[in-house]
């Protein structure tokens, strides 16, 4: 099995292998482009993806995810504040996976993700979790 991994800048890679798509993180739109003059990738351009995994729901690891999610039909594994921002976006729920750390997840037979826990807090989603009533804990 082949397996490869590109760097978009940030936290952003998309890994591929088992004949999978997965984004880790979705902040493409700042790409870098060490290879020349050619133009950068946007979550626009992103055509192929069936999995994209969320860090955190900080703008630098979640802007892009609700493009690339609605354009390529992949499903989003991230936390609570993930699915309320996403939802928010326009992702229809049955497109994500909410985590809190310590589960795995099948992403097909041969490719499992394990999720730890994260610690980091919630800043841009907070007009969303106030909409919900729902309080945003770091």
């Amino acid at each position: 099995m082949t397996t490869t991994l590109d760097w978009y800048g940030c936290a952003t890679f998309a890994l591929r292998t088992a004949g999978l798509t997965i984004f880790l993180d979705a902040y493409v739109d700042r790409s870098v482009n060490a290879a020349g003059p050619e133009p950068r990738l946007t979550a626009a351009d992103v055509d192929e993806c069936d999995w994209i995994v969320v860090g955190h729901s900080h703008f630098d690891h979640l802007y892009g995810a609700e493009r690339i999610a609605r354009a390529t039909g992949a499903r989003i594994i991230g936390s609570y504040d993930t699915g309320l921002v996403m939802e928010q976006a326009g992702v229809p729920v049955d497109q994500m996976i909410g985590v809190a750390g310590g589960g795995t997840v099948a992403l097909c037979d041969d490719v499992r993700l394990t999720v730890l826990p994260s610690q980091h807090s919630c800043v841009w989603s907070q007009a969303a979790m106030r909409q919900s009533g729902d309080v945003c804990v770091g």
